[in-house]
């Protein structure tokens, strides 16, 4: 196919392209059907008008540019005709889109965008922009980039929150404490130990976010209405000036399917899960009834009335926030339920809302907690207090009575649950006393240990012995390596290809004969507020990836 299926002819001055008036306009866009109802297109369509100016105008325009290049230099558009479309498209985003303000959009913003360019160009220019596209293929498009930079953002910080576990537990790693069953006293441990086990868990949940990364990274570009198109788009190209590793190989999966959403909220909501138990976790421990930790004042609250209140409600935004992705999916999977296998609003419109929020607010929580792990010191003379007034090591007891008498665990434990249950009933006798006097344990008095002795020896099955502890947490720090390495190469590619692409751009306006076609796209206050650039770039340094290793929170 050549340029010859495409006039390039002369646009229409400014003064010549007058904006029709609604009715006009919503006519010229539905084949002269009826205007829709003021409150239909006041409920249904001016949202997406108000999210245009607040951002998707500055990505969407980024899709038409890579769009019109590809168009060009497959000679399916003539380079003329394509020069002027990107020249107009680079005014636009030059002026943050200005001209679009107050227009009519009787049936959406990107027909009152694209119905502004055929009025500056003519149909034979300005409206060849959709020329082998749909609106639903675009659609897709957007809602992935515009995922980018809440996706990266999460992982950074989940991955900022995984490095401050693991040197916290480091630095903890002797400090012993009771690891709770039932909200009691259970076994001894370290706070190490338990800040290894949450890392532990963490990277399993960074892992699953990762892998969502797969399918944001598939461009639906070029996909048309559902079936494909016969114009010989190259969907590759376009891909590659927008970030992306590929194209989707199905047309009709490119625009029925928003399961990356649905993926990233899954593996958000299980993120949440964990954040929200961990939070749980340090409220009370450093609540005054257990004063196991503490928080400096910058992380708490007084009351307005009780001047005695010293509260740490970050750990509540923590737990609230944590629960913005399982809200999502909920909703986004119940829009979704039962909707046919193709372009439906339910689903990329209705179901895909919350998402990005939510996405958000689980980046936040993250970095709430990381605050919080950061700067809470433990009492350790309190921990092991209560880990001893526990009396956590009897379960050490019942396995020396077991092991050195060979009369079974199960005897060994019924008959130190008696030993436990005489000590505190004669006010307090020590156990080990009590332990001595039992028939099974044949006048030895080395069943008991300390709570320290415990969790120092404690070396199998993952406990919280330093050989142990320290295989985990090197381990742990290894898989946090590679989801830094992967979050350094998506975010060099989501974030680089604006260069690229503003080249090409460049290149097609030169080769039609554009004026100042060598600074086409460098406007990046064109951008809306809506940047470009997916997960703080500017934060993807060497230095900023060791920081996120060793946990630091600068």
């Amino acid at each position: 196919m050549t340029g010859e299926r495409v006039r390039a002819e002369s646009a229409p001055t400014a003064e010549q392209a007058a904006p029709l008036d609604p009715a006009d306009a919503d006519r010229v866009h539905t084949g002269g059907r009826v205007p829709l109802h003021p409150r239909v297109r006041a409920l249904t369509q001016q949202p997406g008008v108000d999210a245009a100016f607040a951002g998707d105008l500055a990505l969407t325009t980024q899709i038409d540019r890579a769009h019109v290049v590809m168009l060009a230099e497959r000679g399916i558009l003539p380079t003329a005709a394509a020069a002027q479309l990107l020249g107009a498209v680079d005014a636009l985003r030059a002026e943050n889109f200005a001209s679009l303000h107050g227009r009519p959009a009787p049936r959406g913003w990107y027909l009152m965008y694209e119905l502004f360019l055929t009025e500056r160009l003519g149909p034979d220019v300005g409206g060849q922009l959709q020329l082998g596209r749909s609106r639903n293929d675009l659609t897709a498009t957007l809602r992935q980039l515009k995922l980018r930079g809440p996706y990266l953002d999460l992982l950074w910080e989940a991955l900022r929150l995984l490095g401050t576990l693991t040197r916290t537990a480091r630095r903890h790693a002797r400090t012993v404490m009771p690891a709770f069953t039932h909200h009691q006293p259970a076994v001894p441990i370290t706070y190490g130990h338990y800040l290894g086990g949450v890392a532990v868990a963490l990277a399993a949940d960074i892992e699953a976010l990762a892998r969502v990364a797969e399918d944001l990274d598939r461009s639906p570009l070029g996909a048309g209405g559902v079936g494909g198109t016969t114009v010989p788009i190259d969907a590759g190209r376009t891909a590659a000036l927008l970030g992306f590793a590929g194209a989707r190989a199905n047309s009709v999966e490119a625009v029925a399917s928003r399961d990356a959403g649905l993926r990233l909220t899954a593996a958000g909501a299980v993120l949440g899960v964990l954040l929200g138990r961990v939070a749980t976790d340090l409220s009370v421990w450093t609540g005054p009834d257990s004063g196991l930790l503490t928080v400096p004042d910058n992380l708490t609250s007084g009351s307005s009335m009780m001047p005695q209140k010293r509260n740490v409600f970050v750990l509540e935004h923590v737990a609230g926030k944590a629960a913005a992705p399982l809200g999502a999916f909920v909703t986004a999977a119940t829009a979704m339920h039962k909707t046919p296998f193709s372009n439906a609003i339910a689903v990329h419109t209705e179901g895909m809302r919350p998402i990005e929020d939510a996405v958000r607010q689980l980046a936040q929580a993250a970095e709430l907690l990381r605050l919080v792990v950061a700067a809470a010191q433990p009492d350790v003379e309190r921990m092991t207090a209560c880990a001893e007034a526990g009396c956590t090591a009897a379960t050490e007891a019942a396995n020396r009575l077991a092991l050195d008498t060979g009369i079974g665990f199960r005897a060994a434990h019924a008959a130190v649950a008696g030993a436990v249950r005489e000590s505190l009933a004669d006010g307090g006798e020590p156990l080990a006393d009590v332990l001595a006097r039992l028939p099974e344990a044949g006048g030895r008095t080395d069943l008991t240990a300390s709570a320290r002795t415990v969790a120092e020896t404690a070396e199998y099955g993952g406990g919280p012995g330093p050989r142990a502890l320290d295989h985990c947490l090197r381990t742990t720090r290894r898989r946090l390596a590679e989801q830094l390495g992967l979050l350094r190469v998506l975010r060099q590619r989501w974030n680089g290809y604006e260069p690229g692409l503003d080249a090409a751009v460049a290149a097609v306006r030169r080769a039609g004969g554009e004026e100042g076609a060598a600074g086409s796209g460098d406007r990046r206050a064109a951008d809306g507020g809506h940047t470009d650039r997916a997960g703080g770039c500017d934060r993807a340094d060497a230095s900023s990836a060791r920081a996120a290793a060793d946990g630091r929170t600068t």
